[in-house]
């Protein structure tokens, strides 16, 4: 290292490994390793009475999750000390991971005991990178950091699989392998933790009712055209289905509505059998951040920047909210009010037609499930970046502090949450689709004092 010291401050080489346990959450009970009782109905001389009964299995196997970590890192400074590096490279393997699995309902009113049942694999790669100076009256430093965290489950109650049999039907394990048949995110062995699985909107060429049956209708799903409404009617003619609403008409599929990709090809476009992976989750996959101050003579200035990309929300159909649905008593939000569907094949002149309009028609929420159905199209890009904090302080001059007996006194104003760059839709992406709470800028005015 001789060679190297008129630029090389410190070079670090670190390798760790570990293990550490987990309760599970705060949804997994402190005994859950023991049966339990609990108010139940019986049939005693004919007469509905309440008694006592065992109502859950117990597990006596249960333990703590285990997450043991393999860590390489390197820490560096450099041209003394004005650059600092640091590089992590990890792998977590989470192992025991407790789950509640599914029971027959022949069991009764038991609960199932919740098991040790899955594992998962996250690794990925942490930076961090910095530069502090001084430039004449100017000192500075500007901080970068950056990871990436993509995971898959390695164990769970096996593989899933789906597809046609000899006999030409259409089967899956989906209920023997999956966390919950409807979740929109159910746990899969071998998938990303909580991918989404959806039906996708249909996509089609635009070119009306093509030879073979299946090409042509609708470009993204929506039916905004006759010749798209031409295809539709076609193919029902032809003996497809389209759910949830089955036939054509103004209070079932009409113009404005989407139909759903026919993912597995038996001839029902929007079947519960259509759902796809969509090889995405809610967490995000890279996380990243920016702190940045400077000063100069008595003011000083900071900035904190955090990040997140590589992940979705899915954002349900809510009335009012960001569906076309209508209900008594609830105002459509803007966007909707200004850009949903419109068309009437009775008076295509109508000055009200928008055909290329982001949003669905407007329909009464009792009859509007076919713009409401579980899809992609309430899938929205989560990716932000939000400058969490603002600083500006100033420090008064020592003559003028000392009058006061202080030897210090600085003057500062600070802003929590100053705005959000992002192009989700709902509230706001760091706290989910659905937050309890709502994010505040708030700002303060402070004094530091020193004697």
């Amino acid at each position: 290292m001789e060679n190297t010291r008129n630029w090389l401050d410190n070079l670090k080489v670190r390798l760790s490994y570990g293990s550490v346990g987990n309760d599970g959450g705060t949804d997994v009970g402190d005994y859950e390793y023991q049966s339990t009782y609990g108010t139940a109905r019986y049939s005693f001389g004919g007469i509905l009475t309440s008694g006592l009964a065992s109502t859950s299995l117990a597990n006596s196997m249960l333990s703590w999750e285990t997450s043991t970590m393999m860590n390489f890192g390197i820490d560096l400074n450099a041209l003394n000390n004005r650059l600092s590096f640091t590089f992590d490279a990890f792998r977590s393997n989470t192992t025991g991971i407790l789950y509640r699995p599914s029971i027959y309902m022949t069991v009764g009113n038991k609960t199932a005991p919740r098991q040790n049942l899955a594992e998962m694999v996250k690794k990925g790669v942490e930076l961090t990178l910095g530069w502090q100076d001084k430039v004449g009256e100017v000192s500075y430093s500007v901080t970068g950091n950056f990871s990436y965290t993509p995971n898959k489950v390695t164990k769970y109650k096996g593989k899933y699989s789906a597809g046609y049999n000899d006999a030409g039907e259409w089967s899956s394990n989906l209920g023997e392998v999956a966390s919950s048949t409807s979740a929109v995110n159910p746990v899969i062995e071998g998938n990303i933790k909580g991918e989404y699985y959806l039906k996708n909107p249909y996509k089609g060429t635009g070119k009306g009712f093509a030879a073979d049956g299946i090409n042509g209708g609708p470009v993204d799903g929506m039916i905004r055209t006759e010749s798209d409404m031409e295809w539709v009617q076609a193919m029902i003619a032809e003996g497809y289905s389209f759910l949830p609403n089955k036939t054509v008409g103004k209070d079932k599929i009409w113009y404005g509505d989407y139909v759903y990709a026919d993912a597995n090809g038996d001839g029902i476009y929007g079947g519960s059998d259509d759902r796809e992976f969509q090889g995405i989750s809610s967490d995000p996959k890279y996380n990243f951040g920016l702190q940045m101050s400077a000063a100069w003579k008595d003011f000083d200035i900071s900035m904190n920047w955090a990040g997140a990309a590589g992940f979705k929300l899915y954002w349900g159909s809510s009335t009012g909210y960001n569906s076309p649905t209508t209900r008594v008593g609830v105002a459509l939000g803007t966007d909707i009010a200004l850009n949903h569907y419109f068309f009437d094949p009775e008076n295509p002149t109508d000055a009200r037609t928008n055909i290329n309009a982001k949003y669905g028609r407007l329909v009464n929420g009792e009859s509007g499930f076919q713009n409401t159905e579980t899809s992609s199209l309430y899938l929205f890009n989560g990716n932000y970046l939000k400058l969490k904090n603002l600083t500006v302080g100033y420090t008064l001059p020592a003559a003028v502090s000392k009058k006061a007996y202080m030897d210090n006194l600085r003057l500062y104003v600070s802003i929590e949450n100053v705005f959000n760059i992002t192009k989700y839709p709902g509230q706001d992406p760091e706290l989910g689709a659905y937050p309890e709470y709502t994010s505040l800028r708030q700002f303060a005015f402070g004094v530091n004092v020193t004697f």
